[in-house]
Formats: structure tokens, C-alpha cells, sequence
């Protein structure tokens, strides 16, 4: 498996992704995958957890070359995006298409992410309601809004407001982080 500093983000890094997916996921974007993941992280899962949660990707078929490669891929994301997202350089941010894509594409894999990132979060059910505070649950309930988004709607103009949702998203994801771990240290799981 390569090692999550090895794997670079850049925007043929998404096309890459996809055709993986392709494999073992044809139904997923980079983006609901990626959410998915950083749900998970954020709920306290971890890569080498891959039996536990790899499930909810990918059928376990270990006889299959493409689904070593797939786990191989979800593991090394998954590490990375612990990685930056414990950091404290603030280097998380969501896997979307190229800036020189559509909108309307960018924005339906926004909200790709968005719907990727609430069931990986709400998977293992370890995160309580109540138990964040209200900024982070604030988060919670954004990020859910922004993935019922009408992608349809989406113009050209649009450019801007959807990169201002990107980073917006970047800062909500790291204070969800922060505060699950904040909390871990004061509830029992």
C-alpha cells in the first residue's frame, strides 16, 4: 500500500480516483467516497478498521485483484485524510473535481461529498447527539443541507459561491474533527 504521503492531490489525482472506482465502486465518485471517508475519520474510525467499515464501499471480494487495489486506495485516502485533518497546518480539504470543470459538475459532487460525508459520520453511531457543541452540530446540520442542494440550478456564475462552500467545508470538517475528539476525551464510547 503506498504511503499516504506519497499520494499526490493533484486534479488528475480525481480523474485517477474515479477510474479506480470504476473497478469496485462504479456506482461513487471520488467525492461521495472521499466524504464517506472523512465522515468515517471524523466519527473516530481509522484505515486499519478496513473490516469493520470497508463494507459500506465495497463487497469483500479478496479473490478479486481490484478489490485489493480499491482497499489499498480507501486505506491510504482514509490515512491521509486523518493525517491532514489531526495536522495542524489545516491542509484538509475535500476531494472535488478540477476548478476547470463545470459548476453544475462541481456542485453535484459537493454535494456528493456532503451526502458521503453524513453517512460515514452517522455509520458507527459512536457520536451522540448532544454530545458536540453547538458550533460543530452546526456543521453537522450544514453539511447535510449542502448535500439535498439542487445541483440543476447551478450556473456559471455560480463560481464563486461554490468555492466559498468548498473552504467553508474545509473549516466545518476540522472543527467536527475537534470536537469529536474533544468529546471522546470527556464521554465513554
Amino acid at each position: 500500500m503506498a504511503a499516504p504521503s506519497e499520494i499526490g492531490r493533484d486534479d488528475a489525482f480525481y480523474e485517477h480516483f474515479q477510474a479506480l472506482l470504476n473497478e469496485s465502486i462504479p456506482d461513487c465518485s471520488p467525492a461521495e467516497v472521499q466524504g464517506m471517508l472523512t465522515g468515517l475519520v471524523c466519527a473516530g474510525e481509522t484505515d486499519d478498521q478496513f473490516k469493520s467499515w470497508g463494507a459500506l464501499l465495497v463487497e469483500n471480494d479478496p479473490g478479486n485483484p481490484a478489490h485489493e487495489r480499491t482497499q489499498d486506495a480507501l486505506c491510504a485516502l482514509m490515512a491521509m485524510t486523518h493525517k491532514d485533518l489531526g495536522g495542524k497546518d489545516f491542509s484538509f480539504r475535500p476531494l472535488l473535481p478540477p476548478d476547470t470543470d463545470p459548476v453544475i459538475e462541481r456542485t453535484q459532487a459537493m454535494a456528493q461529498w456532503c451526502h458521503g460525508f453524513g453517512t460515514g459520520f452517522h455509520w458507527n453511531g459512536l457520536v451522540k447527539p448532544g454530545w458536540l457543541e453547538t458550533d460543530a452540530q452546526d456543521a453537522i446540520n450544514d453539511i447535510a443541507e449542502l448535500a439535498q442542494v439542487d445541483t440543476a440550478s447551478a450556473a456559471s456564475g455560480d463560481d464563486d459561491a461554490l468555492i466559498e462552500l468548498e473552504e467553508y467545508l474545509k473549516v466545518a470538517v476540522q472543527l467536527i474533527f475537534e470536537a469529536v475528539e474533544a468529546s471522546a476525551a470527556t464521554h465513554t464510547h
